[in-house]
């Protein structure tokens, strides 16, 4: 897992004088583009873009040489890949990452690491206790990640039933006996979670397992943890790692789904009232030349073509012409929605890709809008 830890070091290997080439690409999988290596072309035609603005730099050139050898390498597994290459450190490292991040390629001083340390910031890391009357498994999931942390047998006994009249008594005792067990066993994962959330923090908690010993565990939780609690589901004790994965990004992708829906609606209200929103391409590139823009909205599969100031580097909806801000030339700019993007990122803003029917009401007003500042 890309963690902080990473990024911290590559941070600090790549603060140095000389510049970083960083590259963001995206690699999932169930996109139609992204197959056959769709996106080594992707890679090919952002690296030749970069190096049309940098001629002369043969630094760039051998760096650019290198993501593409670690590219055309790779299988992917995740949504997005990260290439980092300084050769003066003796770093050339490509990370898979399991949420989607805007392709995008830098070459500056240091990594350009803005949009993961955004991205988890933003992502929720979730708690889950997987239980039945015996066994207790707990995760964490994070960014599309699972860690398993403790896997519990506690020495219950398996409840009997008899017949025979003179056996009714010490069948109740034997219930008694079991729940009390039962009961025992479901403190022991309190406490076992309540450890968890001291050593691994989570955001959200998702009970499962069978129906009855997720909500026998439910009612025994302290305020603290039962006020984390997301969603309660149905799986087996002996799921694997993948299918417990499976039904957390499910719920949690549900979650996103509301949040989009709300973002939208916010956007809705502040655009009737007259309020701190812009719809349309041109309003959101006039807002985010001028710094205003707090967070950028727009549908997963919106692309746009525009441009961008050679002196100024100021936002264009046009592909050629004179900027209005500086008077200098406009190029054009391939991925004009992901550079845009990363100037609202560099700015200190925020963006959000919205999707399903959060996207379809974003369409009917505009495929991209922002959230201003002030």
């Amino acid at each position: 897992m890309l963690g902080q830890d990473v990024l911290s070091r590559l941070h600090c290997l790549t603060e140095q004088e000389l510049f970083t080439l960083t590259l963001y690409l995206d690699i999932d999988q169930n996109i139609q583009s992204n197959r056959n290596r769709g996106y080594v072309v992707q890679a090919e035609a952002l690296l030749k873009e970069l190096k049309g603005r940098h001629p002369e730099d043969q630094r760039l050139r051998e760096a650019a040489a290198q993501v593409m050898g670690a590219v055309e390498g790779l299988e992917p597994q995740g949504r997005t890949a990260l290439s980092v290459v300084h050769a003066e450190a003796g770093l050339n490292e490509l990370h898979e990452i399991r949420i989607a991040v805007p392709a995008s390629v830098h070459w500056r001083r240091g990594a350009f690491l803005r949009p993961l340390l955004e991205a988890m910031d933003e992502h929720e890391r979730f708690g889950v206790v997987l239980t039945d009357k015996q066994r207790a498994r707990l995760f964490t999931v994070y960014m599309g990640d699972i860690i398993e942390h403790s896997d519990l047998l506690s020495d219950t006994t398996q409840r009997t039933r008899t017949t025979g009249t003179d056996q009714w008594w010490s069948q109740k005792r034997q219930q008694r006996h079991h729940m009390q067990e039962v009961i025992a066993h479901t403190k022991r994962v309190v406490d076992a979670l309540h450890d968890l959330a001291l050593r691994e923090p989570f955001d959200r908690l998702i009970m499962a397992g069978p129906t009855e010993a997720a909500s026998r565990l439910a009612r025994l939780l302290p305020r603290r943890l039962h006020g984390k609690v997301l969603e309660t589901v149905s799986l087996p004790i002996t799921a694997s790692r993948r299918e417990v994965l499976e039904r957390v990004l499910a719920v949690q992708e549900r979650m996103e789904r509301d949040q989009e829906e709300a973002l939208v609606s916010g956007l809705e209200a502040e655009l009737h009232e007259g309020g701190k929103a812009v719809i349309d391409l041109e309003a959101v590139v006039d807002a985010t030349n001028r710094g205003r823009v707090w967070k950028l909205v727009y549908v997963k599969s919106f692309v746009a073509d525009g441009g961008q100031c050679r002196s100024c580097g100021a936002f264009a909806v046009a592909t050629s012409g004179t900027c209005v801000l500086c008077g200098g030339d406009i190029q054009r700019a391939p991925g004009f929605i992901d550079r845009l993007s990363q100037g609202v990122l560099e700015m200190g803003g925020r963006v959000e890709v919205v999707d399903g029917p959060a996207a379809q009401r974003l369409k009917a007003l505009g495929p991209v809008a922002a959230l201003l500042r002030y």
